[in-house]
């Protein structure tokens, strides 16, 4: 309390000093101003009768005119001087200027002819005429004064000091006294002492409403502590149901891995049933041939043995044995040129290696693998691929991604086998030189707009228990996004087909192990 009162008092004792010393100040201006007008309007007064008397040399009339000035209680001295400097007439204590005096000087005229002395008018210089005044008893008067203010300001200042001591021990203290417990209960505490205030104004009201503000903190803290153990109870809870949902999580992941894999070796098993099919052909005629010579050659041997030997027998087995050969070594290099492009496909779609390729390559092989699957069907496959398409990139992912799309039309656009129809592959190379816009596109069935949005959804088919697994397009969209680093958006309406469109850079993104390590769980060869 004293500080408080002490930090109150002492701007207001440092005021009245400083209005104290301002008073004196201006108040010792004011008096010296005065008296240094009086002054000056005294030898003003005086000037012209003193200057008649000092012409006149006489010293009686101008004592007589001087003695009024030593009544002033101001009054030190008066001194006439004549022109040559030396003292007509002193009076009092004229004697050189020292401080707490006030000297004002005037010069006596000779009277001109028709004038009087003293006068602008007048000539000739004939003396000067010296006022001395004393500060002292108006510096005596202000500084009675100063102490009466002085006095008044003190009285005052204890007068307001003992109203604050009041105020800070009847309002400060206890409001102080509920703040720091206020702060206390901000603080989460409710183990403090209420300062009890017995009184009707706000102070008694404010210490009332604390008390009440305690009251509820406790009930308050106790409530959150009784959630507290609840929560904890939930907590606990809680982890174990997460605990189960991570071993389901984990059980689904394991599924949808091998759903996965058995799609994409389904996918696989399908181009080898296909590829075999085709490979087949080629190899039964070079079969037969090879039979139907082998014949021709036991024949030409018998013939030789024979010793029945004619030139148009030798012309007509020679030809035999040609056409035989060729049509061998024919059939022999489509089987070759297939199990060439198969392997490749096979290669690139099981190793998951990165390389060079040119797209309309890729693209070729890809679908001359899958056309056997559509021999026996009325769609048919149109390839619009740029050459010189060069990408740094991963074939086997593009290949899955190019089959998973045919299959897919083939499967939903083309449910009809006896409804012709066409796939279009098509390929444009952005204008930045860096990105290729890939597009497979059918003018099959279409896609309804309600199911739309969620084609690239994990596990969602419109042909369940039809053979649909629902992760052809998810892969799709996993292998674009993931792997070729690039964007998948498809457009459809219904009867007038699909489009699947895929912005690709040429150049795929680099993967780190970790990255790699998921794709090759989330693809599994």
């Amino acid at each position: 309390m004293v500080r408080t009162v002490g930090m109150i008092c002492l701007p207001l004792l440092l005021g009245v000093g400083l209005a104290v010393a301002v008073a004196i100040s201006f108040s010792s201006r004011d008096a010296r101003t005065a008296l240094e007008a009086r002054a000056r309007q005294t030898v003003a007064l005086l000037a012209g009768g003193v200057g008649d008397a000092l012409w006149n040399v006489d010293r009686v009339a101008a004592q007589a005119i001087l003695r009024p000035l030593s009544e002033d209680p101001d009054f030190v001295g008066a001194l006439i001087i004549e022109s040559g400097g030396s003292v007509f007439l002193r009076l009092g204590d004229a004697g050189p200027s020292r401080s707490g005096l006030i000297v004002e000087q005037v010069s006596l005229i000779r009277p001109a002819a028709g004038g009087q002395a003293g006068e602008p008018g007048g000539g000739q210089r004939i003396g000067q005429l010296q006022l001395c005044l004393t500060t002292a008893r108006a510096e005596q008067i202000i500084n009675s004064r100063a102490w009466a203010i002085a006095l008044s300001g003190l009285g005052l200042l204890a007068a307001v000091c003992g109203l604050l001591a009041v105020i800070v021990r009847g309002v400060t203290l206890p409001i102080r006294q509920m703040t720091d417990g206020m702060a206390v209960l901000a603080a989460g505490r409710v183990d403090l002492e209420i300062p009890r205030v017995d009184r009707r104004d706000e102070v008694g009201r404010m210490a009332a409403a604390l008390g009440t503000l305690k009251q509820h903190a406790a009930e308050r803290l106790e409530f959150i502590e009784q959630q507290a153990r609840h929560m904890e109870v939930i907590e606990e809870i809680v982890a174990k149901r997460t605990e189960e949902l991570s071993a389901a999580l984990e059980t689904l992941k394991r599924a949808q891995n091998e759903l996965i894999r058995s799609e994409k070796l389904a996918a696989l098993g399908g181009m080898v049933a296909a590829i075999a099919h085709e490979i087949n052909t080629p190899i039964g005629n070079g079969l037969t041939v090879a039979t139907t010579l082998s014949e021709k050659i036991s024949e030409f041997q018998a013939i030789l043995e024979g010793k029945e030997l004619r030139r148009s027998v030798i012309r007509d087995y020679s030809g035999s044995f040609g056409t035989a050969s060729q049509l061998l070594v024919g059939n022999l290099l489509r089987a070759s040129e297939l199990i060439g492009r198969f392997k490749r496909v096979a290669v690139d779609q099981t190793g998951e290696l990165r390389r060079r390729f040119e797209l309309d390559v890729v693209c070729g092989e890809v679908v001359a693998m899958l056309r056997p699957t559509y021999r026996h069907s009325p769609v048919s496959l149109d390839l619009h691929l740029p050459a010189g398409v060069v990408m740094d990139s991963f074939p086997g992912a593009l290949g899955q991604v190019l089959t998973n799309l045919m299959t897919n039309a083939m499967i939903h656009a083309f449910a009809d086998a006896t409804v012709a129809g066409t796939i279009t592959i098509a390929a444009v190379l952005e204008g930045d030189g860096r990105h290729v816009t890939l597009t497979v596109a059918d003018d099959g069935a279409g896609i309804p707009a309600a199911v739309l949005p969620r084609i690239f959804d994990p596990f969602f088919t419109t042909k369940l228990g039809s053979g649909g697994s629902g992760l052809g397009l998810h892969i799709v969209y996993a292998i674009v996004m993931r792997v070729l680093g690039g964007v998948v958006a498809v457009e459809s309406q219904i009867g007038q087909g699909t489009r699947f469109t895929m912005v690709l850079p040429l150049v795929a993104p680099q993967q780190s192990e970790q990255d790699a390590a998921e794709e090759a769980v989330a693809m599994p060869s």
